[in-house]
């Protein structure tokens, strides 16, 4: 019995494929092996004259009828041209013309053939037409334009790297050097990719396929841990995973971390909620991820407890918004962890939700005063209760609750915690980002993991090139060598966290310090900085520094280094008065070194530490290529001598590798060595029809017992979007001030706040110091016309507490750029 092969193209007695003849003109009686030999020759006569041809009728063989084929049949069972008994073509503009502009024009030439005697001969033809041709268009016409395999392959490459469809086309558009060499156009890459698409989502459904992700990676890496929760019905509600090389960086960085659920990462708008912490870099560096289905209290609690499960302990401190599933959750999962919410996100609410009275510019002033300037927790309630006293707030309204909860966003509760420099979850937002310039909202979930695949790909080699910066390359910074604590860590910190020393180092040249007591070996110090402000305005701040240089003990009130591990100005200062000759080791802080970690050379689906074999063969097969095209140029006797020697080698290697050949010395008619001229005619569709939405729910299988069920469409079931006032609108010109409201300004927080003790002393102490106490000589930049609210507290983040894209940048008179 004759094995029938229902996919495959036809094959002679011996194996291989029979020349195809030239495009000559169709003429009665000739005769091909088979319909696919004959297909082939109609579509290349027509892309040579400049018409397209289809089938009008065909009849389809008995065998292949006994084995399912139909016209209708999709993959393995599609009828196919070598499969026919009978194939007419007719040109594509012939039939009758049925609306007005319809390209029908009634043309009558066909060309009919059948099997006779084993061969498929051609019956009969008629070549007229009744229509001008167009051979120079031909490229542009739909059965001759085709997308092969390798241009596909970098087509998705780029859409995985988050290449616009028309950058993409681009690219192959110069690759190819023009118009006239491409096979495809715009249109057809969209369609290429929106197929992929579909094609990953149907192939065993997108809960599943992620499930076969997961179980593909713990093969790769034991380590690599995964979670999936399903409802009554088996349908995927939430997953939870995270791989070795994460999880071994969790165990260096993970103390503190921030988790926000903001962005809704694929077609069934599930949220997609990452643990973000800081490397020792000071960038963005994910520990696990989650999809969740609904943002309730139960899902988070999930979550939550799928990372204990991970990781083996709570972190020590998490950062979110305000939103009180979240917090209920970290409550029950996490009891007795510091639960910090998002400064920004504070003042957002209080904006939107006192925007609207008539004395808020007021308001907004007293309350940034209070966040940024009250430096103890007595103080800042003192300065909060009066704030409600006066604009009739206490007991009611976003101010009472935000007084309530204050312990877990006021920088006065706060700042004696270590928290990588951390005030908002701007790090989990723009980790969100910067997964949404990758991934498209009509994705299915196996898309997205391999999105995400691809994005931490590129934040490994990021990490890989800082470490190597800071081993091989030296910080270009202005280094004063003659200030210890600089010199010091100049050897032992990654180039990033090392500016930030040279950046407190630099405030030496306004912060001057003044000893005012001393308990044994304990010394305290008045730290008074000069704020960056003209001379006319004289504003200066004070802190306290305690330094025991016997037990190695240093601290500060503004307690910089225990909310960001890094020493501030005002220690600095005192260290050099005390003249230290060491550096005390508790406050050259791992997690700021520049070693070798463990998790750095772990191997990962999307990090290998080392090159692999595949890609050195690559690398060496591209180079010895490019040498012998640069000999091949030279002359006409070397470009002969290397073409021969590639057609004697590649009828070798397909011997080899055992590809089956169009002849024994190849098909003459095209080129071996161009895919697009072999996928051109008796091509198969840009859009075949296996891979169509219809075709391909026909054929998906129902889910079987047990098996996780793909979610459906979660659209807009998220929180619910706030309201948009906020006076951080960039189109409202709101933030413009002027001297007079600089003054009114600041008599305002005087006659508010100047009864309170502690900050009474502080601005009477400010305004007795003389300036030769400080070092006028500082030619750093200027910040004029900032309300004293508006000033950034050191121990805060300041890339966290002041929206410098709201505020409205000016001129000065004399020309320098201010705020």
């Amino acid at each position: 019995m004759v094995d029938i092969d229902l996919n495959g193209e036809p094959e002679h007695e011996n194996g291989t494929i029979l020349d195809t003849p030239k495009a000559n003109p169709p003429t009665v009686g000739m005769c091909f092996p088979s319909g696919y030999e004959f297909s082939e020759f109609c579509h290349r006569y027509a892309f040579e004259q400049g018409f397209e041809m289809f089938v009008a009728s065909d009849i389809l063989k008995t065998e292949y009828k006994a084995k399912g084929v139909s016209k209708k049949g999709v993959g393995e069972l599609e009828a196919r041209p070598h499969m026919m008994d009978r194939l007419r073509f007719k040109c594509k503009k012939g039939g009758v013309k049925k609306s007005e502009g319809s390209n029908v024009t009634g043309c009558k030439m066909f060309v009919y053939g059948r099997v006779k005697n084993g061969e498929f001969v051609l019956v009969s033809c008629d070549l007229k037409h009744n229509h001008p041709l167009s051979p120079d268009c031909s490229r542009m016409m739909v059965n001759y334009r085709s997308i092969d395999g390798p241009t596909f392959d970098r087509i998705m490459i780029n859409e995985r790297a988050g290449v616009s469809i028309s950058r993409n086309f681009g690219t192959q558009l110069i690759e190819k050097g023009g118009f006239d060499n491409m096979t495809f156009n715009k249109k057809d890459v969209r369609d290429a990719i929106a197929v992929e698409r579909r094609k990953t989502m149907f192939e065993k459904g997108d809960a599943a396929g992620l499930e076969d992700y997961f179980k593909s990676q713990r093969e790769l890496n034991c380590d690599f841990y995964s979670s999936m929760q399903r409802d009554e019905e088996g349908i995927l509600k939430n997953s939870f995973w995270s791989d070795a090389r994460s999880r071994g960086a969790c165990k260096y960085f993970g103390d503190v971390i921030s988790f926000d659920t903001t962005f809704s990462s694929n077609r069934y708008r599930m949220p997609f909620a990452p643990f973000v912490g800081v490397n020792h870099h000071g960038k963005s560096i994910v520990f696990a991820a989650a999809l969740i289905s609904h943002e309730d209290t139960e899902s988070f609690i999930w979550v939550f407890e799928e990372w204990l499960k991970c990781m083996g302990k709570p972190p020590k401190g998490i950062l979110t918004d305000q939103d009180k599933a979240i917090a209920r959750a970290i409550s029950e999962v996490f009891p007795g962890v510091p639960h910090r919410l998002c400064l920004w996100h504070m003042l957002q609410n209080a904006s939107r939700n006192l925007g609207k009275l008539a004395e808020w510019k007021s308001i907004d002033t007293l309350i940034r005063t209070a966040v940024h300037d009250m430096l103890d927790p007595n103080e800042f309630d003192e300065a909060w209760c009066l704030v409600m006293d006066k604009y009739n707030q206490r007991g009611k309204g976003w101010m009472q609750d935000a007084y309530d909860n204050r312990q877990q966003w006021a920088p006065a509760y706060n700042r004696g915690t270590f928290w990588a420099g951390m005030s908002s979850t701007q790090r989990s937002e723009g980790m969100n980002r910067y997964f949404k310039n990758h991934v498209d909202l009509e994705c299915g979930l196996v898309q997205f993991i391999k999105n995400y695949e691809f994005c931490m790909n590129i934040k490994a080699e990021e990490e890989k090139e800082d470490n190597f910066d800071s081993v091989d390359t030296p910080p270009q910074l202005d280094v004063d060598k003659s200030v210890l604590a600089e010199y010091v860590f100049r050897k032992v910190y990654t180039n990033a966290m090392f500016a930030d020393v040279v950046h407190e180092r630099k405030g030496l040249t306004h912060t001057n310090v003044t000893r005012t007591d001393s308990l044994g070996s304990l010394v305290l110090y008045r730290a008074d900085e000069k704020l960056t402000s003209p001379h006319w305005r004289k504003r200066y701040k004070s802190y306290n520094v305690k330094v025991d240089k016997v037990k190695g003990e240093l601290s500060c009130s503004c307690q910089l280094f225990e909310f960001r591990g890094i020493l501030c100005r005002h220690i600095l200062k005192a260290m050099d008065v005390e003249d230290f000759q060491f550096v005390p080791e508790k406050y050259i802080l791992d997690r700021w070194r520049k070693q070798v970690r463990s998790y750095e050379s772990i191997r990962v689906s999307y990090y290998d530490p080392e090159e692999s074999k595949r890609l050195a063969k690559a690398k060496e097969l591209t180079q010895r290529h490019n040498y012998l095209r640069e000999l091949a140029m030279h002359n006409e006797e070397a470009y002969k001598l290397y073409t021969e020697a590639t057609d004697a080698l590649r009828i070798k290697m397909e011997d080899v590798v055992g590809l089956r050949k169009t002849g024994n010395v190849g098909d003459n008619s095209i080129c071996w060595w161009d895919p697009e001229a072999r996928n051109v005619f008796g091509r198969s569709r840009l859009r075949p029809r296996e891979h169509n939405e219809r075709a391909l729910k026909r054929l998906a299988q129902p889910p079987e017992e047990g098996v996780i069920k793909t979610p459906v469409d979660k659209r807009h079931v998220g929180r619910p979007k706030k309201g948009a006032y906020s006076i951080y609108d960039k189109s409202k010109k709101n933030l413009a001030s002027t001297h007079a409201e600089i003054a009114a300004n600041e008599e305002l927080i005087r006659s508010t706040y100047g009864h309170i003790p502690s900050y009474r002393d502080r601005q009477e102490h400010a305004n007795n110091v003389h300036d030769a106490c400080v070092n006028l000589s500082y030619n750093g930049p200027v910040l004029e016309d900032i309300p004293e609210s508006s000033q950034i507290n050191l121990s805060e983040d300041v890339s966290q507490t002041f929206d410098y894209d709201a505020f409205v940048w000016r001129k000065r008179p004399g020309g320098r750029m201010t705020l």
